[in-house]
Parts: C-alpha cells; structure tokens; sequence
C-alpha cells in the first residue's frame, strides 16, 4: 500500500473513530427558547447543565444548543426556572413570572430620595465547580436631582467553598474572586447608557452598535414592563487585564435589564425593576501551570421601594426579616441548592 493510500485509510479510520464517539454523547441540536404566551424567543436566558455549570446563553434570536438525553437548568430574571432533559423539541417554552410591588404615587418623585431595596444573587464556578455564593438585602438611596446613589444596610448570606482543587493564590483573588461583589445601582440604566452612546440605537425591538445587532429590546404593554437584553462587550471582542503576572480575559459579558414602563417613557433607575449579568473569565498564569475558567452570574430584584425625604436606614432585625420573605420568592435551581449542601458537609 503506498503512503496515499494509507493516509486516506487514517483519515477514514480517524473520521470513523469521531463519528462513533459522537454517537455515544449526541449530537447537539438547536433549540429555540420561547415565551409560552407572547411566542416571542428568549434572549440571554442562561443554561446550566445537571452539575449547575453554565453551560451558555441564548442568543438574541433565543437559539442554544443542547444534546439529547443530558438534564439542563434554564434560569431567566422574567421566567420561571425550568428543568428537563432535553427529548429533540426544536422549541422549549418557558412561562413569564412576575412579582408585584407595591403601586407609588409618581407625584412623590418630588421628594429628596428614591429609596429602594434590592434582593441579590451572585454565583461564581471555577472550572465547572461551585466556589462563591452569595445573597442578600441590601437598600439604598438616590437623590432625585443628581441620581447619586448612597448606599444603606445589608444583610447577607455568603459561602466560600473550601475545595483545594479550585484554590487560587491571594494575589490572584484581586481579579478573581473579587470580580464579584455587592450589588450597587448606577445612577443611569443599561437603556440609558445605551441612548447615550452615539454608536448604538434601538430600532424595532434590536439594539445597534456599528450597524450590527447586538442585542433586544421588548416592550409587555400587557404588564407595563420593557426587557433590555445586549452584549456589554461590543465592540470589543475581550478584555484582558494583568496583575502578578496573571492575565484575565473576560470574553463574555451579557447584561439583562427590566424596567417598569408606565412609570415614564423612557425607563431610568427610578423604574429598573431586575437586572441580570453573566461573564466568562479565563485566567492563566505565566509562570503557573494553571489555567482557570471562571462563570459569574449576579441578580438582582427590586423588591421595595418609596420616595421620602429623609434618609431612615432599614434595621438589621427588619433586613433580616426581609431576606427571609424575598429569598422565597426568587428559588435557585436545584442543582444549586445541592452543590451548597455538599460543599457545607
């Protein structure tokens, strides 16, 4: 046999080899992510596999891909979580949720500050494993004329895992673990910053950067609501960052927002109702043999909020009572809830 021939015998025996693999695991089909009542897709919902790894996001026209036969978690800041395994269905629906807060006379704005409370969530894997968690209460203030935001009180919830497998330096905890952080409002919205930009528009229901699509725009008349959902790295395709000889790259970074829209036209902080975040980090070493993988997620809901004219801060007995209210409210998928009560034994 002469060295063509048994090069094309290779590659046939090498092509045979990946197809019978493939076969084993299945192969990864599109789906589509709906929403049951309006029919429209779901942008930015984010897809955990059954070990609680982030596993993707939809795109803009709702589409991810999944394998037969593998259990997935599809998480959401306006749906209700939802867990299968996934048959071949070319479309999964999920059902709006909503929370209800309560109605604000909108000649009150005239007062000195907006004070509101925030139930938040913030989750990080490093290299498929759950290492932060945490949640919480936390209120703050802004003035109405100059939106500059005081914080308040908090009340939190927090768990460090203690596996040595995912431990990282302390030097490197500066650009790894704290990435993650407390919830703070800036004083312009994701719609805002957006409006702002002269390089990005909203035209139909999408958001433009250079003429390219980078994210979309829903208005619920039927619930006086508008989701905002956009790549927050455009038109960068990465960001890197280096300390210690550490090199970060942060090549993911989706941003969700959703407003109360009959407060005002054009929604601002005085309407954002939730706001959902997800990054994908790399982080390497120059010296190290070690590369890392790095999900963060963070959420948070508006669960409260008045004008006043004064600055009264919230008690910690009160926030105490509020975390346990509002953490009922908004459930982790359940493979959280068991990678936390392993990691706790």
């Amino acid at each position: 046999m002469n060295s063509t021939n048994r090069n094309c015998s290779m590659k046939y025996l090498i092509l045979a080899q990946l197809l019978f693999l493939t076969s084993l695991v299945g192969f990864a089909q599109q789906v589509m992510l709906t929403d049951s009542i309006t029919k429209n897709p779901i942008s930015y919902a984010t897809i955990y596999d059954a070990n609680g790894t982030v596993v993707g996001r939809s795109n803009m026209a709702g589409n991810i891909n999944l394998q037969k036969g593998f259990e997935y978690h599809i998480s959401h800041i306006n749906y209700e979580p939802k867990t299968l395994v996934y048959n071949e269905d070319s479309i999964i629906f999920l059902s709006p949720s909503s929370y209800k807060l309560s109605e604000v006379n909108i000649t009150a704005k005239k007062k000195k500050y907006y004070h509101c409370k925030v139930y938040f969530r913030s989750i990080e894997h490093v290299d498929s494993r759950l290492k932060y968690y945490m949640d919480g209460i936390r209120e703050f203030f802004i003035d109405t004329k100059s939106k500059k935001v005081h914080c308040g009180n908090t009340e939190t919830n927090y768990f460090m895992s203690k596996r040595k497998d995912i431990a990282q330096k302390k030097r490197s905890m500066m650009i790894g673990d704290r990435y993650m952080a407390l919830p703070f409002l800036n004083k312009n919205t994701l719609y805002e910053e957006t409006m702002r930009d002269k390089k990005r528009n909203i035209e139909s229901g999408f958001v433009y950067a250079d003429s390219i699509s980078i994210g979309s725009c829903e208005i619920r008349l039927d619930k006086n609501e508008m989701l905002l959902s956009m790549d927050a790295l455009f038109p960068r395709s990465t960001l890197v960052t280096n300390l210690f000889g550490y090199t970060q790259v942060l090549s993911k970074y989706n941003k969700t927002e959703l407003y109360r829209y009959n407060d005002f036209e054009a929604p601002s902080v005085f309407n954002l109702k939730s706001s959902n975040s997800y990054r994908h980090l790399t982080l390497t070493h120059k010296k190290e043999d070690i590369v890392r993988d790095i999900d963060v997620e963070d959420i948070f809901y508006i669960v409260e909020y008045e004008y006043t004219d004064t600055k009264e801060l919230s008690s910690s007995e009160m926030l105490q009572e509020d975390y346990k209210k509002y953490s009922g409210m908004f459930p982790l998928t359940e493979r959280i809830k068991e990678q936390l009560v392993q990691e706790e034994l």
